[in-house]
């Protein structure tokens, strides 16, 4: 490694998000691309965030790393990526660690560079909720559920205790934390039994393990009304809601083969028109106009003419909800980063994989001389350049987000399906079929020339039958290279060749 004279050294200023400048940091290598070197997007911020680090000037068309150097020595590395041929790119880095960054560096296959830094990476916040149906069956089992979620889009998985307490305060049971199958979540659950009718309440209160990375936090109260049924109809909201983020708000009812419409309200208020019950099931997509503890409701008719209603109480935070973030994928390819650009063929065809932090439906959009069908991209012709969109409703405490990627299109590879057997030897005298009565030509439309190479054509002829076949007849032992080609497309198609050698025997 290669370094500087600190007093000849250049000076470096970098402006990081959420005001925190960082000034007078020196380079401690130079990298050998065309740009000046930088790392820039990073940020205070929690455990288990992540944060776009953009990498200048690093090496050109090789595998970067960032890391992050903590001023106990401790580090935080995101994966390596491949840098473009001035040697930018773009990390995604997820923090692992609690503490002050004092650097932060590129590795590289050439010249490493390092540049001072100065801000805090902090424990994570958690929301601990409690779920349990609105409804109970005496003398039955029911499931109540604790999720312990880290806060900000955290990805980290919280560990300790849960202590589940009555509205008295009088503990009724406390349970271990199991990694959930959501980002930055942990759960524990138990099968409670009620001995009587009545409103029973619950509140967790999540303890933190030792050298945890997150904060404790309690849920709020959560009732349950045991009767000898079990209720008619449940209410379910996500456990965590933000006003003017879409959500899904749930009304099952009992039994499911019930007929009939259920209506949602607010505050007593009616937020929906008669929704019909499927399965038992009644869904009502709602957006939040409001924050605060508020008394969410849902009740049913049936076509008989019965009714039932219930009630649930829940927060709904007026905070800015965290922007949802898109996965998607080419397979084969990886990953396409928001805002990148994409050279495509005429004629690509391929179904993306999608997905969204907020568990929301990803919708594809595009302008241009392409296609999308679903997750479906077609390229349909070789020139210009298409602009594609990949959009999330949002939900589950995440707002909507569209991220943008560019398709600058580029001649696509002609391909033909002919008959020509494979390169070999061949009697003399046999008739080998190069393209057969009727066949399509190249996938642009083009039509396929034959031709024999000069050296061999003593060897080989080729043949036009009326029925439109190309043939090929063995005339004597020796060798004959025939070549099939079509012309290109400006713009749209590059030229096709094919070649087969044969050997008289």
């Amino acid at each position: 490694m290669r370094f500087f004279d600190k007093r000849r050294a250049p000076r470096v200023v970098v402006a990081v998000a959420g005001g925190l400048a960082i000034a007078g940091a020196s380079l401690t290598a130079v990298a050998p691309a065309a740009n000046a070197a930088s790392i820039s997007g990073f940020n205070s911020g929690q455990i288990g965030v992540p944060q776009q680090i953009t990498l200048s000037g690093i090496c050109p068309s090789s595998e970067i790393t960032f890391t992050a150097t903590y001023s106990n020595g401790a580090t935080s590395s995101a994966p390596s990526v491949i840098g473009d041929i001035n040697g930018n790119a773009t990390a995604i880095w997820t923090p692992s660690q609690v503490g002050t960054v004092t650097a932060v560096n590129a590795g590289s296959t050439c010249t490493p560079y390092s540049q001072g830094a100065n801000f805090q990476i902090s424990q994570v916040g958690t929301t601990t909720t409690i779920s349990a149906p609105n409804t109970a069956q005496v003398g039955q089992q029911t499931k109540i559920t604790v999720t312990v979620q880290s806060n900000g889009g955290s990805t980290y998985q919280s560990p300790g205790q849960v202590l589940v307490t009555d509205q008295a305060g009088a503990r009724i049971t406390s349970m271990g934390l199991t990694n959930g199958p959501g980002a930055g979540q942990s759960y524990a659950y138990w099968w409670w039994t009620p001995k009587s009718t009545g409103n029973f309440t619950f509140q967790a209160t999540y303890q933190p393990a030792p050298g945890s990375l997150s904060t404790g936090s309690a849920s709020a109260v959560d009732t349950v009304n045991a009767t000898p049924t079990g209720g008619t109809i449940a209410l379910t909201a996500p456990p965590t809601m933000n006003q003017g983020v879409p959500t899904t708000l749930t009304a099952t009812v009992y039994p499911t083969s019930t007929q009939g419409t259920v209506g949602f309200t607010l505050n007593g208020a009616p937020i929906s028109g008669a929704i019909p019950i499927t399965n038992g099931i009644a869904t009502f997509q709602w957006t939040p106009n409001v924050a605060g503890q508020v008394t969410l409701g849902a009740s049913y008719t049936t076509n008989a003419g019965g009714s039932g209603s219930t009630t649930d109480v829940v927060t709904i935070s007026g905070a800015p909800a965290q922007s949802d973030q898109i996965t998607l994928v080419q397979p084969g390819w990886g990953a396409w980063a928001p805002n990148g650009s994409y050279p495509m063929g005429n004629g690509s065809n391929f179904t993306f994989q999608a997905s969204s932090l907020s568990g929301a439906p990803v919708t594809l959009a595009i302008t241009g001389p392409c296609t999308v069908s679903g997750l479906t991209l077609q390229v349909n012709q070789g020139s210009g350049a298409c602009n594609m969109t990949a959009s999330s409703p949002g939900g589950n405490g995440y707002a909507p987000v569209t991220y943008g990627y560019s398709i600058p299109l580029v001649p696509g590879i002609q391909t033909a399906d002919i008959s020509a057997p494979p390169s070999g030897r061949y009697k003399v005298g046999r008739v080998l079929v190069l393209e057969s009565p009727g066949q399509i030509d190249t996938n642009a439309g083009q039509n396929i020339s034959w031709k024999i190479k000069k050296k061999g054509r003593n060897n080989c002829k080729l043949l036009y039958p009326d029925n439109g076949s190309v043939t090929l007849r063995i005339q004597k032992k020796g060798e004959c290279t025939v070549i099939g080609s079509a012309p290109g497309v400006a713009g749209q198609w590059q030229p096709f060749k094919t070649a087969r050698k044969y050997r008289g025997r």
